[in-house]
């Protein structure tokens, strides 16, 4: 047997088992490569290569036209397995039309099969394994094919698929377009949580839910006062600047007094926040002056009267929604809610008590421990009085929590006679799921 094989890595992604995606595919292994394209779990934005992995679209493609000489997409995805099981076609888009014309060129051999494909040195790189030796027509042919899909990649964007210079940058050498390469300077200069701002995400990674500023009005004000939060979009001035590594780290509930605070903060151009957060239940916005530039007496007179009266009522506005709130110390925390937030909140909290109930239990042990049963049927009674309070306001912000399910919850009759093993499922699976919803 003659083999053409890439040299061992020292360390391989398998394609589902690292994915923290395919904790989505119910099945008892870890799953093939097909698996994983058949639930959209593995392509472009699932890996941490960024556009270095071929699209769910255009992997799904290349495994369908030549099954045979991808058959290892079927492959269970194990650390002894070869590389394409664990990491599929890991290059970008831009070479899918390359990579397709080679794999119709080495699908004549129908003993072929590639072991790994990938970008190395800015050039395409396929490994195969073939048995028995193919005839020296076939080999040459597989050769030739093999260096002009090289020679081709080495002109083509392996982003966008346009023609492209192979150059190193920053140290690494890739094939880009100049738009690409454009693209990829502009995205470097912001600040990771402004891409995901962009992108329509919440800025803090994997958001913080209610407690996140939102795109939309976070972008408003980046929009408005761009000079004021120039910081989002370049380097930061200072080490010290945490707005140009986090944002605007409050909730939605006081986007009307950042507003108005940046408003008066805008009046002086020499002015740039450096850190916009909530602290014992506080609106607290930090700004800098720019160096060398003079105070003006009349606008520190006018100014810090109006940011302290800012402050102030950022304690009565329910940070959350917007509404009148209250200035308290809950669970641990200060933190300005109104009432229905504040029930949320409970709510959260009575599934993070639920959590560490039944956390590390089975369903034989939880059914032999008739305390714990109790304590979470306690915590259901918690959840259901508080659902029952939320108004159609609250329920329309916060779709798809099941507020009639919940409510029922406040009847006691009703949670005392719940069968265990409906009180297990709503512990171990939903209850978690809640929590993260709500937080």
């Amino acid at each position: 047997m003659t083999t053409k094989q890439a040299p061992r890595k020292k360390k391989l992604r398998s394609a589902g088992f690292s994915n923290p995606n395919a904790l989505k595919l119910d099945i008892p292994t870890p799953p093939t490569l097909r698996e994983c394209l058949a639930q959209n779990l593995f392509g472009s934005g699932i890996s941490p290569r960024g556009y270095r992995e071929l699209s769910v679209q255009h992997s799904k493609q290349l495994i369908e036209r030549y099954p045979s000489l991808y058959r290892l997409a079927d492959a269970s995805p194990v650390s002894s397995s070869p590389p394409f099981a664990r990491e599929g076609f890991a290059c970008g888009d831009g070479w899918f039309a390359v990579i397709d014309k080679l794999s119709a060129k080495l699908s004549a051999d129908p003993n072929l099969v590639v072991s790994q494909i990938k970008e190395k040195f800015g050039l395409l790189r396929i490994y195969f394994e073939l048995s028995p030796l193919p005839s020296n027509e076939i080999e040459e042919g597989t050769d030739i094919a093999l260096a002009e899909a090289v020679a081709e990649s080495q002109m083509t964007c392996e982003r966008c698929g346009k023609p492209g210079k192979h150059a190193q940058r920053e140290g690494r050498w890739s094939v880009k377009c100049d738009a690409c390469t454009a693209e990829e300077a502009r995205r470097k200069s912001l600040r990771p949580w402004m891409e995901r701002l962009l992108a329509g995400l919440p800025a803090a990674p994997g958001g913080r839910s209610r407690l996140d500023l939102s795109p939309e009005h976070a972008l408003a004000l980046l929009e408005k006062y761009p000079g004021l939060y120039r910081e989002a979009w370049t380097a930061p001035t200072s080490p010290a600047s945490r707005f140009a590594a986090g944002g605007f780290e409050i909730g939605d509930g006081w986007f009307r007094l950042v507003d108005r605070v940046s408003a008066r903060l805008a009046k002086d151009p020499a002015l740039h926040v450096v850190q916009v957060k909530e602290k014992y239940g506080r609106l607290k916005v930090y700004f800098e002056r720019a160096e060398g530039v003079p105070r003006d007496p009349r606008l520190d007179a006018e100014m810090k009267p109006a940011l302290d009266e800012d402050a102030d009522e950022s304690e009565r506005t329910c940070e959350v929604c917007g509404e009148p709130g209250t200035h308290e110390e809950r669970h641990r925390w200060w933190s300005v809610r109104c009432g229905p937030c504040d029930q949320i909140d409970e709510i959260s909290a009575a599934c993070e008590r639920i959590g560490k109930l039944v956390g590390g239990l089975d369903l034989a042990t939880f059914s032999a421990n008739e305390m714990i049963q109790d304590a979470v049927r306690l915590a259901l009674v918690d959840i259901g009085r508080a659902a029952a309070g939320q108004p159609s306001k609250s329920r329309e912000r916060l779709p798809g929590i099941g507020w009639d399910r919940l409510e029922h919850f406040k009847d006691v009759t009703a949670v005392k006679g719940m069968p265990v093993d409906e009180l297990w499922r709503f512990a171990s699976e939903e209850a978690p799921v809640l929590e993260r919803k709500l937080r």
